[in-house]
Formats: structure tokens, C-alpha cells, sequence
């Protein structure tokens, strides 16, 4: 474990000023090409800030961590406003279809979109960005939790314990593979009581079980050009994340936490689509 001497000793070392807007997933463009497939997304090579997005630093008996929180309508401009009606209409009196179950009789606030960005594959490596977008006061919003060095990853984690708490669905992404055992190994590493007692919906199940035979592969940004019709630009690879985020605690340069904040927002935005796409295609089904 470490000592409460070196934790201070890494969060100074690391620690910079956290002022700065946060560009990248603001930049989504108001208005879609002619193309099928519409690009969202900045040219982040044109977007290098020395400061992390505006954010707060939040406590708990963990420690602190830092807290960036977005309005999804704010984020996508004027697509923001039609989606946040689509997604209230749809999940506003939900229903069982098909192997959803569990999310009858929920409400609109009671769903919550996870999305996890770690230092590995494995939970012997620590996690430093927990996403999560949920409907709060008359809007979507994107909450993302991020440990600006190795010692904040259990406040972080304290936190997202009493986010998942007031929920009553999690939507994630591989996440019944990935994510929440990913979330669940390290809260027991640093003794942090997570409970699992929701419903839990993993949108790449689904995927397969409706897509496979039509698309190439279900991976997310490929349900994302076929079934969003969206694709993205200057986003960073996902297998580059780790190296990125060891790079930044080590020299503090935050150029490329802006490029996984971006990922990390966009991956959220998707998952929040395609639970709606299954949705209303789910309805329409049953009308039938």
C-alpha cells in the first residue's frame, strides 16, 4: 500500500492547474454532412491546451479526485435538444422487450451509462477516468471522474459507488466483461464497499444478438457508423490510452487526456443512442 507521505509526495509532484475548457467534445458540429455517415468531433491535432477542461476538485474519505460535468445538449449543440425529447419520450415509461428485462416501471433518471478508461486489461492495473451519463434536472449530463494521478483512483472510485447507488439500470459496453468487474476488483484493492444490485444491460450483447449477421463486427464505433450513422474524427485509439495516461502523470503534459476525455464522452454519447435505437425499434415491433 502506499504511504500517506508518498500519496501527498505523487499528488504534488502531479498536480497542475486545472483551469481550461474542455474543446474537444464541445466541438461536435451543429450541422451533418451530405454523407451517409456524419463526422463529429474536432481535428484534435489543433487542439494542444497546457490545462486540464474545466472541472472541481471533489472530496470524500477516499482522498480527492477531480470532477468535469457536461451538458449533453451543451456538448452537441442544436442535435442535443432533439435527442434529449427522443431519449425522454422512449425510456420515459419503459417496458420489457425482448431479454431486456428489469427495466420496467423505471424512470428516466433511474438509467445510468458507464464507461471505463484503465492502465490495462486486467484490474491489477489502476483505472483513472470513470464516465457516466444519466438524466438530471431536465437534461443529459456527462459526469467524468478522473484520478489526476495514481493515488486519486480510490476517491474516484468512492464517488462512483454513490452515483451506481441511486440507479436503478446500468447500460455499459462490454461492460459485464470489462467495466464493472474492472470497477468492482479495484474498489475491493482499496477496501472501497461497491454493490452491485441493479439491473445491468451490456449494449454489445444486444448488438450481437441484432447486428451480427448485418454488420462487419459490433464493435462500438462501427454500431456507431451503421446504426448512428456518425463517425468520428481525431479520435485517439483505445490501445493508446494507457501509455498516454503514464505519460501524463509523469510529465504532466495534458495534451492527450483532452484527446481521452473526447473518447471517453463520444463512447457515452453512443451507448446512450444505441440503447434508443433498441428501443424504439423494439416498440415499433410490438405495434405491429
Amino acid at each position: 500500500m502506499i504511504s500517506e507521505s508518498l500519496r501527498k509526495r505523487i499528488s504534488a509532484l502531479n498536480r497542475r492547474d486545472l483551469k481550461g475548457p474542455f474543446s474537444n467534445v464541445s466541438e461536435v458540429p451543429e450541422s451533418e454532412p451530405e454523407s451517409e455517415s456524419s463526422a463529429y468531433g474536432p481535428s484534435v491535432s489543433t487542439l494542444r491546451h497546457q490545462e486540464l477542461p474545466d472541472g472541481v476538485e471533489s472530496s470524500n474519505p477516499e482522498g480527492s479526485f477531480y470532477r468535469i460535468e457536461h451538458s449533453f445538449q451543451q456538448l452537441l449543440h442544436q442535435k442535443g435538444g432533439p435527442f434529449l425529447r427522443r431519449y425522454e419520450r422512449i425510456l420515459s415509461s419503459p417496458t420489457d422487450q425482448d431479454n431486456l428485462s428489469g427495466i420496467e416501471g423505471c424512470k428516466v433518471e433511474d438509467f445510468l451509462f458507464v464507461d471505463v478508461e484503465a492502465t490495462g486489461l486486467t484490474a491489477g492495473t489502476p483505472l483513472f477516468l470513470v464516465g457516466a451519463l444519466f438524466h438530471s434536472s431536465a437534461d443529459l449530463k456527462i459526469v467524468q471522474m478522473f484520478a489526476r494521478d495514481y493515488t486519486e483512483e480510490a476517491a474516484l472510485l468512492h464517488h462512483f459507488t454513490d452515483v451506481l447507488a441511486n440507479k436503478e439500470v446500468v447500460i455499459s459496453f462490454n461492460g459485464k466483461s470489462y467495466d464493472l468487474p474492472y470497477i468492482r476488483d479495484r474498489c475491493i484493492f482499496h477496501g472501497v464497499p461497491f454493490k452491485l444490485g441493479c439491473t445491468h444491460i451490456d449494449m454489445l450483447h444486444e448488438a450481437r444478438r441484432r447486428w451480427r449477421t448485418r454488420l462487419p463486427n459490433c464493435k462500438l464505433q462501427t454500431l456507431e457508423k451503421h446504426i448512428c450513422h456518425r463517425r468520428r474524427t481525431g479520435d485517439i485509439p483505445g490501445a493508446e490510452i494507457p501509455d498516454a495516461y503514464h505519460r501524463y502523470v509523469h510529465t504532466g503534459n495534458v495534451s492527450q487526456i483532452h484527446d481521452i476525455l473526447h473518447h471517453n464522452a463520444l463512447d457515452l454519447i453512443t451507448l446512450a443512442e444505441l440503447l434508443v435505437v433498441v428501443l424504439e425499434q423494439g416498440s415499433r415491433e410490438s405495434s405491429e
